[in-house]
């Protein structure tokens, strides 16, 4: 069942008016994983069970386990449950769990749909609102920049719903369920976490080692750079961000022979000991080509350890520095136009001239000159 999205509330609005209204006690954790099998499930059933052994009101609002129900969720309580045998899932039914009012409610893929229809994260807002803990686990590829960037590497298309980075900045604690990609193919194969058909599909896909590995870098990089803005949010402002790590943004253009720019600059980036982003902007409904070439690229970004960044917007400097300023860039790498002069209307300058606080290095032309040439 889906719910119409014109209607979808925003749960990052909402996340945010509960933290700003001075209402807000409890606390959103979620632990994240990068593929299914990590043991997400597993990682909050466990704190669940701690807390319970403390004497905390714990319930588990939603769930969907491979063990046996009966086992996993031991000595905790689910709600609407009954004295007979679990069923292997439940949707969320957040009317039942607001009726019940526990401390801490537990609720298994923050973006599956409850039983409504609506993707899970909405009922959250009103969840915290009532003062009640949320631990929730989140799949790496519910979470629309990864999925973005790792769907174009492997040719699967982005499952909605998804969730948007504005909605993962409200998160306030995310623990990262780490295992090995040799151990995590072990476990799927020994537990039947996927039937043989999914099986074979997936270790085409999302289960091929090179892609495990690239899933798993990212959900680092993703948790490390969440721990950064929340260490941020509680020191003193300054009239620079206090930089952690430098951040590296690459803008490229949408067109071949990338490859050697990335490379140059992600062997600068690692000498800085930053992290790199590779931004291009679509202005326009790309071609099968260009599509490759996206691939391609967000396939080496992902290998050199950095993270590939497809934005939309049809004013392209706009759009870079709306990006550039939302992560708290500390440097740029510009691409300048095949021209010989500048020209104070050309995308370079129009990219550098709104930023402050930001070194910008502009590469030096190469090849012969080529007046169309709209390199950012």
């Amino acid at each position: 069942m889906s719910a119409p999205a014109e209607n979808r509330p925003d749960p990052a609005e909402l996340l945010r008016q509960i933290s700003t209204d001075g209402r807000r006690r409890a606390i959103l954790r979620v632990y994240l994983g990068y593929a299914r099998g990590c043991g997400t499930t597993t990682a909050m059933l466990d704190e669940a069970a701690r807390r319970a052994g403390r004497g905390t009101d714990v319930v588990i609002a939603a769930y969907a386990v491979h063990d046996a129900p009966g086992a996993a969720l031991r000595r905790l309580e689910v709600v609407r449950s009954t004295h007979g045998e679990l069923p292997a899932s439940q949707p969320l039914d957040i009317d039942a769990v607001l009726a019940r009012n526990p401390e801490v409610a537990c609720i298994d893929d923050l973006m599956g749909r409850d039983a409504a229809g609506w993707p899970r994260i909405d009922s959250v807002p009103r969840l915290l609102g009532a003062g009640i803990v949320v631990l929730a686990t989140l799949h790496l590829m519910s979470v629309r920049s990864a999925a973005t960037a790792v769907g174009e590497a492997i040719g699967v298309e982005p499952r909605e719903p998804m969730l948007g980075d504005d909605v993962l900045d409200q998160i306030d604690e995310i623990e990262y369920v780490d295992i090995t990609p040799e151990d995590l193919l072990h476990r799927i194969r020994e537990r039947s976490i996927l039937t043989p058909a999914e099986l074979a599909v997936a270790m085409q896909r999302e289960l091929r080692p090179a892609v495990l590995s690239v899933l798993r870098e990212t959900a680092l990089r993703l948790t490390a750079e969440h721990m950064d803005r929340q260490m941020s949010s509680y020191l003193p402002l300054t009239q620079s961000p206090l930089e952690f790590r430098g951040r590296i943004v690459l803008c490229i253009s949408v067109k071949p022979d990338m490859e050697e720019r990335i490379r140059a600059v992600a062997r600068y980036a690692a000498s800085q000991g930053a992290k790199l982003y590779v931004v291009a902007v679509r202005t326009r409904k790309l071609s099968d080509e260009q599509k490759g070439w996206l691939g391609s690229y967000a396939t080496l970004a992902h290998q050199l350890r950095g993270e590939f960044v497809r934005l939309d917007g049809r004013d392209v400097a706009a759009t870079l520095v709306k990006y550039i300023r939302d992560t708290q860039a500390t440097e740029v790498v510009l691409g300048h136009r095949h021209r010989s002069s500048w020209r104070p209307w050309d995308m370079t300058s129009n990219v550098i001239r709104p930023l402050s606080g930001i070194d910008v290095h502009v590469l030096r032309a190469r090849g012969p000159a080529r007046e169309s040439d709209q390199n950012p």
